[in-house]
């Protein structure tokens, strides 16, 4: 009878070992060939993924960093897309994984260039811009009017009496004709500067801190106004004006009292030019309707003009050219209307590299660059340094990341190599492309090529590539009034 028990009690251990067992390889298998989860710990991919802290004196005040899922199965039966947000191993130190969107592909020609990004297959084409899919480009657009405004004032009123216009906020209710122009940026052209599209609860707290009060100082070209419009049975036209240095961008919806329900697309190419010149056929489109609320936007985006009125869309191709002040402005014809939601929204402003603007991507190589084009350590910017010293692997030069210190004798948490004076004097602390520490004394080491010419190394092989950002499932911030809870794109 008790040999019978014993044989029991020994299939249950026998059992739970091999339940245990099978769930500690399906959790293995899982993270390795599914899914799994990742926080983020820059600011990056800002503000698609949110990898924020906020520092006082006394260190970290506050932070929201994103978690998301990522996908690590796609990969195993086909190679990355375009615009696609990847999970990777970077490729100057093997130990850390990175989060980009991949910008450039296997064997072309890319470049950064009025701060669009462009590709062309070889020297011999030309080139084309590279314009991203809706879903991608309606989360990157960035949203200049939330909280309270800069100048004051939303949208100032430019011409009219002073008894037709009431606006309140990003709201105007106009009784009669009148001109309107978008001031809540402050005044001046637009610029790329940082917090651009932040939540207000992140703005308030970035507006603590110094450090971001910032702005590359490009200004913006790629602009998009959008509303919702009642219109009264005397308004003749919606105009919706884009300016981009010396050009002007004038986008007509018929009113209730137009004589053609004709939508038009019309540019000045100098300012100085008295008449508009029509560069799109005029589309036959339903007038706008006396007190129905219809949705309406334009926009000047990667060398198109798109006009868009509720289910109706109309776009043109323009010529390239160099982003310079450009502003915003609504004008009601012949009578008034309802403005409400209105919004100006401004595109990524996609910064150059600093030793070139142009790279040929080797075949099975890729190109990534972070959404917060202003501060995100990708490719534009690698560089890689190899270091000799006495007692140095097998005798040769090691090749590791090149990140220079924020300032002479300030590091960043990243920087490579640091030099340090140590008891022994002083030392180097130098990471390998494989993540493995070595430290040596400084003035046993020789740079091969000195520091001050280390090589850039900008693409991503195919083979560290390990998945795509899914989705973010958390934070919830009550602190900063941001709940992150989304599909990435």
């Amino acid at each position: 009878m008790s040999n019978t028990r014993d044989k029991k009690a020994r299939h249950a251990w026998r059992e739970n070992i091999e339940a245990l067992t099978v769930a500690i390889v399906m959790a293995v298998m899982l993270k390795y060939f599914a899914v799994e989860a990742y926080q983020i710990p820059t600011g990056s991919m800002q503000p698609t993924l949110m990898g924020q802290e906020f520092r006082d004196r006394e260190g970290t005040a506050g932070a929201i960093k994103d978690r998301i899922l990522v996908d690590k199965l796609s990969f195993h039966m086909r190679d990355p897309e375009r615009w696609e947000v990847v999970i990777f191993k970077y490729p100057l130190n093997r130990a850390q994984n990175f989060v980009k969107r991949l910008v450039g592909m296997p064997g072309e020609h890319f470049r950064v260039l009025y701060g669009d990004l462009w590709r062309r297959s070889n020297a011999n084409e030309p080139w084309e811009i590279l314009r991203r899919p809706a879903n991608v480009q309606r989360d990157q657009w960035k949203a200049l009017d939330l909280g309270e405004p800069v100048g004051g004032v939303h949208w100032k009123v430019e011409s009219a009496r002073t008894d037709v216009v009431r606006a309140d906020g990003r709201n105007v209710d106009a009784s009669g004709a009148a001109l309107l122009r978008f001031a809540a940026h402050g005044g001046g052209p637009i610029l790329d500067t940082y917090n651009h599209g932040y939540p207000p609860g992140m703005q308030e707290a970035m507006a603590r801190y110094p450090e971001f009060h910032t702005s590359n100082e490009h200004t913006v070209g790629d602009l998009r106004v959008s509303g919702t419009i009642r219109a009264s049975a005397q308004l003749a036209t919606l105009a919706l004006v884009i300016t981009e240095g010396q050009r002007v961008y004038r986008f007509e919806v018929p009113g209730p009292a137009a004589a053609e329900a004709r939508a038009s697309i019309a540019v000045q190419w100098a300012k100085n030019e008295t008449a508009y010149a029509p560069i799109d056929v005029k589309h036959d489109t339903t007038k706008l309707e006396v007190g129905e609320a219809l949705e309406f936007s334009a926009e000047n985006l990667d060398d198109a003009l798109t006009l868009t009125i509720g289910d109706e869309r109309f776009s043109v191709d323009i010529q390239a050219a160099p982003d310079s002040s450009a502003s915003v402005a609504i004008e009601l014809v012949g009578g008034g209307a309802q403005l409400a939601d209105l919004q100006v929204w401004r595109d990524i402003y996609y910064t150059e590299g600093r030793m070139t603007s142009e790279w040929m991507i080797p075949a099975g190589c890729y190109f990534m660059m972070g959404d917060n084009t202003q501060d995100s350590s990708d490719s534009r910017e690698w560089r890689v340094i190899r270091l000799k010293w006495k007692g140095s692997p097998t005798g040769e030069a090691v090749v590791g990341n090149y990140r220079e210190a924020a300032r002479p004798g300030v590091y960043r948490a990243d920087s490579n190599p640091i030099r340090e004076q140590t008891e022994d004097g002083l030392t180097t602390f130098f990471r390998d492309v494989f993540g493995e520490l070595h430290v040596f004394r400084t003035a046993d080491e020789t740079a091969l090529p000195p520091a001050e010419s280390t090589d850039a190394a900008p693409f991503v092989p195919r083979n560290l590539i390990t998945g795509r950002a899914l989705a973010v499932f958390w934070p919830f911030s009550f602190d900063y009034a941001t709940y992150r809870l989304k599909w990435v794109h």
